[in-house]
């Protein structure tokens, strides 16, 4: 495997997924359930295999630490419940690039939970370093749903979303450079130890984008 400079790691971090490893999810949808707002992102292991690639498997850790909160009252299918929330921030370190932290929650009495969570917050702490960033910049369409709220069509990736395109200088319209990191993320130049157990295994599907 070469060996990459840091600015040369950085710029393949930012290279978007293949199509075939984008999924979509509906975030919302129209009163009358047949139209839905769609975005776009990538299974927590095409992260993982992404960065596997570029330095290999020992040259990048992430560690997860977890805060319950419990006796939390919310609104669920028109009734009100008592559950709690998990709380989950991901630490992920790649050699030479330093750390960054991502966090994620979910609704404890949601089922994946914990994975939901973990892939959420494991998946801002990669975009911190440009990977799945282009995600954030994507303009979600109105497409038309199925009765079991899934796309009835796949979208279609704009031009600069394709990893070819992206290559050859393709970018969003008014984009030269990625912005600050959206909500839920900070960074760190220190390489330094982390306290929580690292975890480069592959992780469980997610329904979660960001």
């Amino acid at each position: 495997m070469k060996k990459l400079s840091n600015e040369e790691l950085l710029v393949e971090l930012e290279v978007p997924f293949p199509f075939d490893q984008v999924l979509w999810r509906v975030t919302n949808t129209a009163n009358n359930r047949t139209r839905g707002q769609v975005v776009p992102y990538a299974d927590p292991r095409a992260y993982t295999d992404r960065l596997n690639a570029l330095v290999s498997p020992q040259g990048w850790t992430r560690n997860y630490e977890t805060v319950t909160m419990n006796n939390i009252t919310r609104t669920k299918h028109n009734t009100e419940i008592v559950t709690g929330k998990i709380l989950v921030t991901c630490k992920v370190t790649i050699d030479g690039l330093g750390t960054h932290s991502g966090t994620g929650e979910e609704w404890a009495d949601e089922d994946n939970a914990m994975t939901s969570a973990e892939a959420q917050a494991f998946k801002r702490a990669c975009s911190c370093f440009g990977l799945g960033r282009y995600f954030y910049d994507f303009d979600a369409p109105w497409v038309d749903i199925d009765d079991k709220g899934r796309p009835k069509k796949t979208p279609v990736l704009t031009p600069w979303m394709i990893p070819d395109n992206w290559r050859k200088g393709q970018r969003l319209s008014g984009k030269v450079a990625a912005s600050s990191p959206p909500a839920g993320q900070t960074s760190s130049g220190s390489n330094g130890p982390l306290t929580s157990t690292p975890r480069n295994g592959n992780s469980t599907p997610s329904s979660s984008n960001w």
